[in-house]
């Protein structure tokens, strides 16, 4: 009698092989899947929590602007006046610096394209055919005297005149304190772990610790790869915008507003990704008002956000 050793046949064999094989492409599919379902949701959120960000910095820090205290913005030419920070943000030819100088020009506000050269005396390296954003202007909120930062300079204001002041040179009792900022954003290139990264950049003025007005220097938000500025110009000075010119067409004339008035600004942002998606491929156009970006067919994925602020403190100062 022949016995039968138990077992597979090797039919057997190939056949569970090949379902098992089988299964293990289908797990392998349903593991890449959920992974770039993973990447694409994780990518999405931080574009709309990095946009946010954005939004919210630009909107709080230029919704004061042209709030002097009560004081017309063409007084603060006249104002006593402190020296000038080494290295100081300026706009040559145009713009006196952190200060009103005697004879000069003070812009509040100023905005222009990036060149990849260095620009305004105090940046250097920008992103090309991006923009930067000047502005100076005291926040709306009035300090005492014994709440006076030492890293900080002041705009004092009473009804007829202004002053710019440190903590030791306040005139008690002679005027509304409110804190002074002479900020710059910007975009650069950074290199982060292996990655090179967009990064919204901002210089600003403070008194270091030997007393001195100066330039500081501080990466803000990661992933922003475009500005765009559009400003609202009040022609006839009625307070209301008459029309909306981007940066590139703002002349001499308009940034001093002495024909007419800057009552408004339109920012459109460009985020990108921080790291890329190799199974994304991203030829979308953007258009960031009336200037278009596209997408070079590389594996980012991109947010385009806007918002806009109406300077009433500038309007209302002048009437």
């Amino acid at each position: 009698m022949i016995r039968r050793e138990a077992g597979f046949s090797l039919v057997e064999l190939l056949i569970a092989a090949a379902l098992a094989l089988m299964l293990l492409l289908l797990m392998l599919t349903t593991f890449t899947a959920l992974n770039q379902s993973s990447t694409q949701t994780r990518q999405l959120a931080q574009l709309q929590q990095n946009g946010q960000l954005v939004l919210n910095l630009l909107h709080n820090e230029l919704k004061n602007t042209g709030f002097w205290g009560g004081l017309p913005q063409q007084q603060l030419a006249e104002a006593a006046t402190l020296p000038l920070p080494a290295g100081d943000c300026v706009a040559e030819g145009l713009d006196s610096g952190s200060f009103p100088m005697s004879g000069q020009s003070f812009l509040t506000l100023y905005a222009a394209r990036a060149t990849g050269g260095r620009q305004l005396g105090c940046l250097n390296n920008l992103i090309r055919d991006t923009e930067f954003l000047q502005l100076k202007r005291s926040i709306g909120l009035i300090v005492a005297p014994d709440e006076m930062r030492a890293n900080r300079f002041y705009w004092q204001a009473d009804w007829q005149q202004g002053r710019f002041v440190a903590v030791d040179a306040a005139q008690l009792n002679a005027g509304m304190l409110f804190p002074y900022q002479h900020l710059v954003f910007y975009l650069q290139q950074q290199n982060q772990n292996g990655q090179t990264i967009p990064v919204l950049m901002r210089k600003r003025l403070v008194r270091n610790a030997a007393g001195a007005a100066s330039i500081s220097t501080d990466s803000i938000i990661d992933g922003v790869e475009r500005l765009h500025f559009e400003f609202m110009i009040d022609s006839d000075l009625d307070g209301r915008p008459n029309f909306s010119l981007a940066s590139h067409q703002m002349t001499v004339e308009h940034w001093l507003q002495q024909q007419s008035r800057i009552v408004g600004l339109q920012y459109h942002v460009l985020l990108r990704s921080l790291e890329p998606d190799h199974h994304y491929n991203n030829t979308q156009q953007y258009q960031l008002g009336s200037i278009q970006f596209e997408a070079p067919g590389d594996a980012y994925r991109r947010l385009q956000l806007s918002g806009a602020v109406y300077f009433e403190n500038a309007v209302l100062a002048e009437q």
